[in-house]
């Protein structure tokens, strides 16, 4: 009887977790998972071939909840995907009326889930955010967004375009909204993928809302994730993905509403080259965006990079050799 109720339970949650060598902080995200408050859930785990034991680790923990096995999904790849396909492959087979993601070596608060179900519900809204921690060895960093659920859809759009933590992790998101804006992680970008798809999912939804309490631990001590080990390439992706969602907003026909704000992002991707002593890069690459430079927020980045940013356009590099020089950049 338990077997056939399991089999017939109609999932309120899907929770999404891609698993690749994060054997040391699986344990804990697993337990919190397992030991959700909210009843209806699926938890679709996604092994992406890790060179680690990581899979037995998921194994051997899922085993100390019998109670949850049925509502467990495994997905193992044959060959190593990425971050974006393994996300893909788990939004296939999920079935929960909402949406969320999970970092395998992150971890939440137990009540997580069921926070902002009820809430999402009570609030008839398409996606619900929530407060979350930067968890580092120092202690933790409540991260509280910057937005207002309460602001017409366009002005909303433009706050979020301006937040820099436009994560997967934290947004509670209604199947519709999938399937209307058919929004996918992407492929090809292993850097503010986040910030790719979740654009496209709150460019669909009608009515957002927000639990104001920090439910989710965003693990800042695994050095090998890509946010502790930034390089040109990330730079590239994160440029890649701007250019890519101008392009798309261009074709929802709404890029006017968002320009501004697209141009800061386009200069927050390509300061690098300034401060790698590549000033003719950077004065080629979207020279619109420097009409931008004084009116960027310092949510993407500061005085200093506004001054750097306008000494290379006004071809003064010997200063900016000089202050990389100082800083040891370039």
């Amino acid at each position: 009887a338990a077997w056939k109720r399991l089999m017939a339970m109609h999932y309120k949650v899907s929770v999404i977790v891609p698993i690749y060598n994060v054997r040391d902080y699986l344990v804990r995200c697993v337990e919190n998972l397992m030991k959700q408050t909210l009843r209806e859930i699926e938890f679709i785990f996604v092994e992406d071939c890790a060179t680690d034991d990581s899979y037995q680790v998921l194994i051997d923990t899922l085993a100390r909840f019998p109670e949850r096995q049925g509502d467990v999904k495994i997905i193992r790849h044959e060959k190593n995907k990425g971050l974006a396909m393994s996300r893909a492959d788990g939004l296939d087979v999920a079935t929960g009326d909402f949406i969320i993601h999970c970092d395998s070596d992150d971890w939440m608060d137990v009540t997580m889930y069921e926070k902002m179900y009820d809430k999402v519900i009570a609030d008839s809204a398409d996606i619900c955010i929530c407060d979350f921690y930067f968890a580092r060895k120092e202690g933790l960093e409540r991260m509280h967004p910057a937005l207002d659920c309460s602001k017409p859809h366009k002005e909303f759009m433009q706050d979020y375009l301006k937040w820099l933590w436009n994560t997967v992790w934290n947004i509670l998101v209604a199947r519709d909204v999938y399937e209307r804006s058919g929004a996918r992680p992407p492929v090809g970008i292993s850097f503010t993928e986040d910030f790719y798809l979740t654009v496209r999912l709150f460019q669909f939804a009608r009515k957002f809302t927000a639990v104001s309490e920090p439910l989710y631990y965003y693990n800042q001590l695994n050095c090998t994730s890509i946010m502790r080990s930034l390089k040109t390439e990330t730079f590239l992706h994160e440029q890649d993905c701007y250019e890519r969602t101008i392009e798309w907003f261009k074709g929802l026909g709404v890029y006017d509403s968002y320009r501004k704000q697209m141009q800061w992002r386009l200069l927050k991707s390509s300061c690098f080259l300034v401060f790698q002593n590549r000033f003719d890069e950077f004065r080629k690459l979207h020279p619109e965006s420097h009409k931008y430079i004084i009116s960027v927020p310092s949510s993407l980045f500061n005085l200093k990079v506004k001054v750097m940013l306008i000494l290379a356009i006004l071809h003064l590099d010997f200063i900016c050799r000089w202050d990389n020089r100082r800083h040891n950049r370039g």
